[in-house]
This record gives structure tokens, C-alpha cells and sequence, in this order.
């Protein structure tokens, strides 16, 4: 049986048989897609595998479908004891009959050696590893095991309850391992290089990748239920109780703040703006930042969510101003209001806009000032930028700059999102309005406010964003040797558009940026507020 190379799981090549083995891909030096020449990853032919390729989803679908009613009843005792040896068995079953081995079917193709004079062919079994298949298998889903861990800490972060339903959260994370890593491990190994391609979404769409993809995706879709209000009664958890009769009125009772909430709900809204915005985010920075005749029509590409800090942040600046200053407010006119909302003033509503504004500026200012100039390469040929991707700029400017490079506009930051003041004090008024005029649902309600009052920040704030991306695009200097920096401040980046375009250069990719806020943020705040309604109290 052919040796396993430890590190990158390919069949290891003895100098003395080297003519008659097929020849391993040497992995390339630069982790992309192009050096590595990363190729969809072919199934097998073998009439099973083809046969399997089909089967494998009803089959996964059909262990959940089987083992639905315990999963509702006992969710932890039915993942452990059925679900999840179930899809490892019937993933690596499919790993070893219809994929390749780490190092073959992931590269250029090679021709099979023809045995020497006076050798029988070789029979492989079930796929075409023979033997070598079910130790890569092995070790694939050990290297699963090991990887688990890392996405149940990537589930804590995106709001997954730290200190209870662990269990829960574990074997949820080692389902999504298995269905989305175990492939993608047994076709690559670790090799660094199409590792790479995977994690910078370089790799084709195949199978294995595709896996991955689609593992992300379903998680995604199915939690849509529940912000839309179309959930049933099994998908609450905890199950709801029967409510018990009681013949005394009392005030509802003050229950123990989820801070958690809104930094999940925010995950939510951040996917839900991502989907709708998409298109128009580059279009307004390269508006803002280009020469006046390369730009006159919409492009693509863009929005990196941070929604989750943001809205987490505003829940808990809310209830912390609720809880120190407004204990005991009460609008009159808004009596409607729904229960569990945070009772403030429309300004204390603002005021909490703000501290949530500069929160995330401390997460947003790098991650923006390294899209702005990402964004700003107009090259069609990617060895010729000179930033070839973020985790490249983000190097180079560290290595040069260090941390202050990293954070080089925040205080333009600070300025663009301290008008999250006009954000939220308007969303509180637009929703109070409808709350008490018409007779329309909450998502609605959400809806409508919340386009609308996304619509007067960009109106208040958009000419500090053109300020703000004019210095994030500006050259550093120094060891980067990107340019001559032009502004050392604020004001001078601030006069540098006036004396450029007058009054109209602030407004430069307005209209692309007003009609992307709309429909975003739409439905950014249906899916928020869709989410802190369902996530328990």
C-alpha cells in the first residue's frame, strides 16, 4: 500500500519507482487558483460513484428526515447518537467511492502508468485510491474532528449561546464540519496552497467546494423562517409551554437583558444588506475617489457587513441608557408599542446611534480603508495591482505603517458614523408614526422605517463619506512607495474636494448610493428586528 505524506496527504512517490507511480503535484509557493492551477475535482467514473454522486443528498436528507421527530423531542441525544455517525459513515462512504485521493483530480491531469512486462493490472476498490482511499479517509475525518472546535468558537462569535446549550452548539458545528470540510480535506489534504484558493473563494465550483458552499448557505436559509415570522412551533427552542391561567392582572416582569441578541440579530441584517446592496458599493467609492469621466454607470461588487457590531452595540447602548436615565419612560403617544421594546425618547434613540457609530468605526476603519483601495484598482490583469488582495494590502501597509497604516482614516470614521445620530433617532420616529396610523405588520412597519430613515443618514452624512474616502485612498508614502500623501487632516482632505469640484463634489455617486440605501437597509432592519423578536427573552 502507497505511503501517506503526513503533511499534505498524497500518495508519497520512492525514488525507485517513480517511472511506474503516477507523479504528484508539487504544491506551488504562491497560494493562489493560477500558480496552483487548481482544476474542478472529477468525480469518478465507475458506474457506482456516478450512481452514488446522485443518491448522496436524498440519502443525507433522508437520515434527517428519518430521525426529525427525535430531533425535535431531544436534539442532542438524537445528533450523537444518530445523526452524526450517519452523515460521518455516509460521507466518507462517498469520499471514498467517488472522489479522488489528495493529490489527484485537484490539478492538471495525468495519464495512468501502464503496468511493467509480466505485472497484472492493479484492482483498485471501490474508487480509484484502492486501499490509500480509506486511510485518507481516515485521516480526513480526524483532521475534521480536530477542525470542529475552531467553527463551535466561530458559532460562539456569531452569537451562539457561550455559556449554555454547548452541547447543542458542538454538534451542530461538527455536522457542518462534515458535511462542508470532510470533503474538501480528503480531495486537498492541507496543502497551504489549495487551502488558499478554498478560503479566498478562488477554488472552482465543484463538488467538494460546492459542498462547502452550499453547507454555508442552507445554515442561512434555514433561519430565514424565523426573521420573516414563518416559523412553526418545532423550530422555537426552546419548545414553547403551555401558557398557565391566571385570574390576576400584574405587570410584566423585568427579565435578565440578552445582550447577545442583537449582535446575532445583526448577523442577519448584515446578509440580508449584503444581498440587496451588493451591486452599488463600488460604484460609489470609485465615483468618489476616480476621475470624473472613468465611472458614469452602476458596477458590482461590494459590501463588507459589519451589522453585527453595529446593531449589538445599538441594543446595548439602548438598554444601558434606558436602564441609567429613562427607567420609567413611558410615551404617551405610542401606545402601541410592542412589548419588550426599550422605551427611550426619540434623541436618547440618537444618542445610542452614535455610541454605536463609534464602536464600530474601531472594526470598521480598517476593514473599509483596506476595501477603498482595493476598490480603486481598476487593472483587469491582477498581477499588475499593487495590492493583489486584502490579506496582501493588509501586509504590505503593516509591514511599512504598522497599526496606525492599518487604522489610517478613522478618525474620518469616527466623524461619517457619529450621524448614525439621524439614523436612529429618524427610524424611532418613522416607526412610532406607523405604529399609530396605520394598521400594518410589524416586518412592514420595520420595512418602511427603515429604508426611510436610512435614506436621511446618507442625506446628513454622505458628504463626510466622500471626505472619508478620499483619505482612505490617499497614498501613504513612506517604504510602501504608493504615491506622495496629499492630506494630513480632515479639513485638508475636505478642501481638496471643494477646490476640486465645488459644492457638487460632496454629492460626487450620491444617486448610486441613495437608491442602494433604500431597498439595504429594508430589509437589513426587517431581518433584525425579525430576529430579536424570535431569539428568546
Amino acid at each position: 500500500m502507497p505511503l501517506v505524506d503526513p503533511i499534505t496527504m498524497a500518495s508519497a512517490v520512492s525514488k525507485k519507482g517513480a517511472s511506474s507511480q503516477t507523479a504528484t503535484i508539487e504544491p506551488s509557493t504562491s497560494p493562489t487558483a493560477e500558480t496552483y492551477n487548481l482544476l474542478p475535482v472529477s468525480i469518478n467514473q465507475t458506474p457506482l460513484a456516478q450512481t452514488l454522486r446522485h443518491a448522496q443528498p436524498l440519502l443525507l436528507s433522508g437520515v434527517l428526515a428519518l430521525g426529525f421527530s427525535s430531533l425535535v423531542k431531544d436534539p442532542v441525544a438524537a445528533m450523537s447518537s444518530t445523526t452524526l455517525p450517519l452523515t460521518a459513515a455516509l460521507q466518507a462512504a462517498y469520499a471514498v467511492i467517488c472522489l479522488p485521493v489528495a493529490g489527484r483530480g485537484s490539478s492538471a491531469p495525468t495519464k495512468k502508468a501502464k503496468p511493467r512486462p509480466g505485472e497484472k493490472p492493479t484492482k483498485k476498490k471501490a474508487g480509484e485510491g484502492g486501499n490509500n482511499a480509506y486511510v485518507l479517509a481516515v485521516l480526513s475525518l480526524l483532521i475534521t474532528a480536530l477542525v470542529t472546535p475552531f467553527i463551535y468558537v466561530a458559532m460562539i462569535l456569531f452569537g451562539a449561546p457561550l455559556l449554555t446549550h454547548g452541547s447543542h452548539t458542538l454538534l451542530c458545528a461538527a455536522h457542518l464540519s462534515l458535511l462542508g470540510l470532510f470533503p474538501l480535506f480528503y480531495v486537498h489534504g492541507v496543502d497551504a496552497s489549495a487551502w488558499a484558493a478554498v478560503g479566498g473563494f478562488r477554488a472552482p465550483l465543484d463538488e467538494t467546494f460546492g459542498g462547502l458552499v452550499g453547507a454555508l448557505v442552507g445554515a442561512w436559509l434555514g433561519a430565514v423562517p424565523i426573521p420573516l415570522d414563518w416559523d412553526r412551533e418545532w423550530q422555537r427552542w426552546p419548545l414553547p409551554l403551555q401558557p398557565v391561567p391566571s385570574t390576576t392582572t400584574s405587570p410584566p416582569k423585568q427579565t435578565e437583558a440578552k445582550h447577545y441578541k442583537g449582535f446575532v440579530a445583526g448577523v442577519f441584517s448584515g446578509i440580508a444588506k449584503l444581498a440587496v446592496g451588493h451591486p452599488f458599493d463600488t460604484l460609489k467609492v470609485r465615483l468618489q475617489t476616480s476621475p470624473p469621466t472613468r465611472f458614469t454607470g452602476p458596477l458590482a461588487l461590494g459590501w463588507m457587513f459589519m451589522d453585527s457590531v453595529m446593531l449589538g452595540s445599538l441594543t446595548f447602548y439602548r438598554r444601558l441608557i434606558h436602564d441609567n436615565f429613562f427607567p420609567g419612560y413611558h410615551n404617551p403617544s405610542d401606545p402601541h408599542l410592542p412589548p419588550n421594546t426599550i422605551r427611550l425618547p426619540t434623541y436618547a434613540h440618537g444618542l445610542a446611534g452614535i455610541l454605536s457609530g463609534a464602536t464600530v468605526s474601531f472594526v470598521a476603519a480598517p476593514v473599509e480603508h483596506i476595501k477603498a483601495r482595493l476598490q480603486i484598482q481598476y487593472s483587469s490583469h491582477k498581477s499588475s495591482r499593487f495590492y493583489s488582495g486584502p490579506v496582501d494590502a493588509l501586509h504590505k501597509i503593516y509591514k511599512h505603517h504598522g497599526i496606525r497604516g492599518i487604522y489610517h482614516g478613522l478618525g474620518a470614521t469616527l466623524i461619517f458614523r457619529g450621524c448614525f445620530f439621524f439614523w436612529w433617532g429618524s427610524y424611532d420616529v418613522f416607526s412610532r408614526w406607523m405604529r399609530n396610523h396605520t394598521s400594518w405588520s410589524a416586518p412592514v412597519i420595520n420595512f418602511w422605517a427603515g429604508g426611510l430613515s436610512a435614506q436621511v443618514f446618507w442625506v446628513m452624512s454622505y458628504p463626510s463619506d466622500v471626505v472619508k474616502q478620499r483619505i482612505m485612498t490617499d497614498p501613504l508614502g513612506g517604504g510602501l512607495n504608493d504615491g506622495q500623501p496629499r492630506f494630513k487632516r480632515w479639513k485638508d482632505a475636505a478642501r481638496a474636494v471643494y477646490r476640486e469640484n465645488g459644492p457638487r463634489g460632496y454629492w460626487r455617486g450620491f444617486l448610486p448610493c441613495f437608491l442602494r440605501a433604500f431597498p439595504a437597509n429594508a430589509m437589513a432592519l426587517v431581518a433584525f428586528e425579525g430576529v430579536m423578536r424570535a431569539l428568546p427573552e
